[in-house]
């Protein structure tokens, strides 16, 4: 699992934190059930003494998610609150809060009423009025691993609500492709994608045996990393992947053909994709610039960005799309294994495409990068390949 791979990383346990609260006539309407607001109130207070654990500083509560009334609480009922870190995200920490509802008799026994639920995700700033990262949590118990897992995924259905569902098309970002600047243009193919992935703030959404998925959001611009283990060298998954040309996109893929053969190692593709969520196919017009490592480097670089061709002018029979900054970064291990990662500064024109893994009912990333390890894993044993 991820968190034992942190240093540092802080035992669920430690966050745990119980309050119990007697419910009183100034808590409740005329019928004698405690009011909704102030159930709220309290699940608030004692998720965040939960997640101050964490910071030094006082955390901001920034949304609820999945709030339930599972059911009432009257005058006399003792509310026990019971809350917990289940995951951290870099900038932000989700604390579970469960409450029952014991009467005189209940309380006795022991045995309480499940009424309330809710996620609560925080953040905190410093007194420099920055975003404070949280440190990692280490689950312990196979209740720890569920809870863990469980705030993955609504980290994934949250992100599908934000960026997918409630999407803003955005202006075209693509450049204009002049034949008497295309190494300036090709040269900043590559260093866009190396700087997409050197910035700080990935989050992992999906750790999955040798695949790990990262998102990381900026303002208004969510990008995806999909970092994959590979028992094979580097050179070797090189040459199989830029011969990919649908894996570059990260979209299935129809056609794909060569229009303009700009170097060896730069070429101009015009791709069709198949149509969702509407009447029309779509197409690409990417350009696909590739790097072998320089003498005392270990990574390969696959950069995929759109552009403008008038050669390939925007068609009737499509609907024109678009990759703001996309490619591979193949980085050697030893001599026998790789690290492949792709990166995908996600437009509104491809998100389709992805949104049922932001939102977390599919898992087509996982199924595509696991497809893209055993066929460069088989490369060699199936003979498709023969490399010195």
């Amino acid at each position: 699992p991820i968190c034992d791979e942190a240093e540092g990383a802080v035992p669920t346990r430690g966050t745990s934190v119980q309050s119990i609260e007697l419910v009183l006539p100034p808590h409740a309407n005329h019928h004698g059930n405690t009011f909704g607001g102030q159930i709220m109130a309290w699940m608030e207070t004692v998720a965040t003494i939960s997640a101050s654990r964490l910071c030094q500083v006082h955390p901001l509560l920034k949304s609820v998610d999945m709030f339930k009334f599972r059911g009432p609480s009257t005058v006399g009922d003792r509310l026990v609150f019971n809350a917990i870190v289940n995951n951290t995200f870099k900038t932000c920490v989700e604390v579970g809060v469960r409450v029952e509802a014991f009467d005189c008799q209940e309380w006795s026994e022991g045995r309480g009423r499940h009424i309330n639920s809710a996620f609560l995700i925080y953040n905190a700033i410093n007194d420099k009025e920055e975003l404070v990262i949280f440190p990692q949590i280490k689950p312990m118990s196979k209740d720890d691993f569920r809870r863990y897992r469980g705030a993955m995924a609504r980290k994934r259905i949250r992100l599908g609500r934000k960026y997918v569902i409630s999407h803003k098309e955005e202006v075209p970002l693509c450049v204009h492709w002049d034949i008497n600047n295309q190494v300036t243009l090709s040269n900043g193919n590559v260093e866009a994608l190396k700087n997409l992935a050197a910035k700080s703030g990935w989050e992992v959404t999906s750790a999955v045996e040798k695949i790990k998925i990262y998102t990381l959001e900026e303002h208004d611009i969510l990008s995806i990393w999909v970092e994959k283990h590979v028992e094979r060298p580097a050179h070797l998954a090189y040459h199989l992947l830029s011969d990919l040309p649908s894996d570059l996109c990260g979209t299935p893929i129809m056609s794909c053909e060569v229009v303009d053969w700009v170097s060896e190692d730069d070429q101009i593709y015009h791709i069709t994709c198949p149509i969702v969520n509407g009447d029309k196919l779509k197409d690409l017009v990417v350009l696909v610039s590739r790097r072998r490592p320089l003498k005392d480097g270990n990574t390969y670089v696959v950069a995929v960005q759109s552009v403008i061709l008038p050669s390939v002018p925007p068609s009737s029979q499509h609907i024109r799309s678009e990759i703001i900054c996309a490619g591979f970064l193949i980085h050697a291990i030893d001599s026998s294994s790789c690290t492949v990662s792709y990166f995908n500064q996600i437009s509104a024109s491809i998100s389709p495409y992805f949104v049922g893994n932001l939102g977390g009912w599919s898992k087509s990333i996982e199924d595509t990068a696991a497809s893209c390890i055993q066929f460069v894993e088989n490369a060699l044993d199936d003979g498709l390949i023969s490399i010195c």
